[in-house]
């Protein structure tokens, strides 16, 4: 009975050795897919997780991550399908390697709060319980290689990851008291380029070249690159974009916060470069507007004659196209105040007026000390009193 029990068993433990050896592709997907699955991401949820080993290919169906609290918008990203090439390596040391990573569909959420808190700032001080409880899980993994005089395991980060198909959702419940100004960006398309230091541990210099619609609209462009260099303590950046065919309607909330203008029309194209270095910010920023119809309002200028001067000004401001071409320069600090200057563009424009006013002044004033007449009558109505009288002093 007992030999007729170990044979049995030995059956037994022979068929499931033997079902282990078919089925172990079958068991290696599910035992990764498990991990990946109850693996505890802060904020992160994920649907499924597929691994084909033959292919080496890693997918994630339908991941989420959580916004952090406050904020109107549920997710800050999620993506239907985020794939990667991975391969396995366990001589001499266990290696993995993360290679490409394109993601499908993605929706991207930058949001700034009626407090004047950006969400993707914030996003590191959401939950830290989760962190907390991921250290906790898999210190036995770091144990177990430290026990045994193994290194642990290594990841190599991936180089490439590529964006297809993506939105981007933007809404600022700051620049408008009560209300929020939102604007979608789609397609959007593009590619993070990532030079990873094996040894280090870190990324030396991040490259993100993409491109998108204002609205779905594809004549209404968006296109730029954008690097990071961490040669240094604190790192560099440099960016270049280009706007084509933007309604200001789009930047409307912020003209009618920040400047003294209502614009009822206008399309704008823009060409922007700038760079971080040290601390310090520099930017240049050219934009030419087309169909341009403001005026002044009175409730955040009391200067009668800016409407006119502003009105003269954008003449000179004119092109051969007949759109109105003001340029002008950013500088300042990171984490500090930040200043806005125009541009060799714009201080000729002004130049060129002021210098058309001088003279026009000056004439007339000449004309009315030849012809007896009253100055106050032959000066332009849209000069300032004060200075008239500056110009009465350089005659006198």
């Amino acid at each position: 009975m007992l030999k007729k029990i170990f044979i049995t068993l030995i059956l037994v433990f022979a068929f499931v050795l033997a079902s282990v050896y078919i089925f172990r592709a079958n068991i290696k997907k599910y035992a990764i897919s498990t991990i990946l699955k109850s693996f505890p991401l802060p904020n992160v949820a994920l649907a499924d997780v597929n691994f084909d080993e033959k292919e080496g290919k890693l997918k994630l169906e339908e991941i989420k991550v959580k916004n952090p609290r406050g904020y109107k918008e549920k997710y800050i990203m999620e993506a239907a399908l985020v794939d990667m090439d991975i391969t396995f390596a366990s001589k001499p040391e266990l290696r993995l390697n993360i290679q490409d990573i394109n993601i499908v569909d993605p929706v991207f959420c930058i949001e700034r709060s009626s407090s004047d808190k950006w969400n993707f700032l914030e996003y590191k001080n959401k939950d830290t319980a989760s962190s907390s409880k991921t250290k906790s899980n898999f210190d036995f993994i770091k144990m177990a290689h430290a026990e045994s005089g193994k290194k642990a395991p290594e990841i190599i980060f991936p180089r490439n990851i590529k964006i297809e198909n993506g939105k981007i959702r933007f809404a600022d419940n700051f620049v408008i008291n009560g209300g929020s100004h939102r604007i979608d960006f789609f397609p959007a398309a593009g590619t993070i380029m990532m030079d990873y230091a094996i040894g280090e541990n870190e990324y030396k210099n991040i490259t993100l070249e993409g491109s998108c619609n204002i609205g779905g609209d594809s004549q209404r462009l968006l296109k730029g690159n954008f690097e990071i260099h961490r040669n240094k303590k604190i790192p560099s950046c440099v960016w270049e974009f280009n706007a084509y065919n933007v309604p200001l309607s789009t930047l409307k909330p912020y003209l009618d916060r920040y400047t003294p203008f209502i614009v009822r029309s206008g399309i704008f194209n823009m060409a922007a470069k700038g760079q971080s270095r040290d601390k310090n910010i520099e930017g240049n920023y050219t934009m030419e507007v087309a169909n341009l119809d403001f005026s002044i309002n009175p409730e955040k200028s009391g200067i009668s004659f800016l409407e006119t001067s502003v009105k003269k000004l954008t003449l000179y401001l004119t092109n051969q196209k007949g759109n109105v071409v003001i340029d002008f320069q950013q500088k300042g600090e990171i984490g500090g105040e930040m200043s806005w200057s125009l541009g060799p563009i714009a201080k000729r424009a002004i130049g060129l007026m002021a210098i058309d006013t001088v003279i026009d002044v000056m004439q007339k004033i000449e004309k009315g000390h030849r012809e007896g007449d009253f100055i106050k009558e032959l000066v332009p109505k849209d000069i300032p009193p004060e200075v008239i009288d500056i110009f009465r002093g350089i005659l006198k």
